[in-house]
């Protein structure tokens, strides 16, 4: 559970497994500020923010940062941080490796660009696939 790091939240700090970590996320979901603690790691803007959260960015806007976000959001913000620790792993933790792979379009996946693919759970679920390919040297 190293990922929960890149959430930047310590009321997370204590779950030692994905059911844990399920049921406090369905007790008490991320707030917006943990969304944002991740999504600046992968360079995400105001907008694509918004489309993660569910929400219109007139509403991203006006939301204070401790504002709790949805389950599917925040489910979907730990997934980020799940893929985020993966591609450091994967690119010997060289962030900047790891920001030029996910802007520069992939021939595996039709020659998409990683970060326009992360704002859903198959897109995230296709880009951790690809990570592990080359973690493993299948590529």
């Amino acid at each position: 559970m190293r990922y929960l790091v890149h959430l930047n939240a310590p009321e997370l700090k204590g779950v030692a497994n994905r059911t844990e970590l399920i049921n406090s996320i369905r007790k008490h979901p991320l707030r917006k500020s943990r969304i944002l603690s991740i999504s600046r790691k992968f360079g995400l803007s105001p907008t694509e923010v918004a489309q993660i959260m569910g929400v219109s960015v007139r509403t991203y806007h006006r939301q204070k940062s401790n504002t709790p976000v949805s389950i599917f959001a925040s489910e979907l913000g730990v997934k980020l941080a799940e893929l985020y620790e993966l591609g450091l792993t994967t690119f010997d933790r060289d962030e900047k490796a790891l920001q030029t792979w996910l802007s520069s379009p992939i021939p595996a996946i039709n020659n998409e660009v990683p970060l326009e693919l992360i704002k859903t759970n198959l897109g995230i679920d296709l880009i951790k696939d690809e990570l592990l390919r080359i973690e493993h040297g299948v590529y």
